[in-house]
């Protein structure tokens, strides 16, 4: 496996598990806040992290448009049975990439929204304790 494509592959798993931990039902805002605390701690802990995750979606840009430009290019030159092999494996790997490039944006897309439903019940609670003060 050529090592661009074994990096864009552990980081689609890794964005999956991510997402699959923001998608879960959470039963109460202390452990949304947890959630959310953590994996933002852990991405303003290690700016590596950061920096290869986009290093990473470029690399996934760059691989998208190459299997694109084969998709859609002439291959007259071919032979039948190596242009379908080589035409299945372009279209997979324009799948896998565009689907990681998808699911990034999904996964920055959750964070905000988990961030705003946590401020938004907080301000809830604190207004509903001023009620029942008053």
């Amino acid at each position: 496996m050529d090592p661009g494509w074994m990096f864009i592959c552990m980081f689609l798993f890794g964005e999956v598990a991510v997402i699959l931990t923001l998608i879960m039902p959470m039963p109460s805002n202390r452990i949304r806040q947890f959630t959310i605390g953590t994996l933002r701690e852990v991405w303003n802990k290690y700016p590596y992290l950061r920096h290869m995750s986009f290093v990473i979606m470029l690399l996934d840009l760059y691989f998208l448009y190459t299997s694109v430009t084969f998709i859609y290019a002439d291959h007259a030159f071919m032979d039948q049975t190596q242009y379908r092999i080589r035409l299945f494996r372009e279209q997979r790997n324009a799948y896998l990439t565009g689907f990681g490039l998808f699911l990034f944006f999904v996964l920055t897309r959750l964070m905000d929204l988990h961030t705003q439903l946590y401020h938004a019940r907080e301000a809830q609670k604190l207004s509903e304790s001023q009620k029942k003060a008053q």
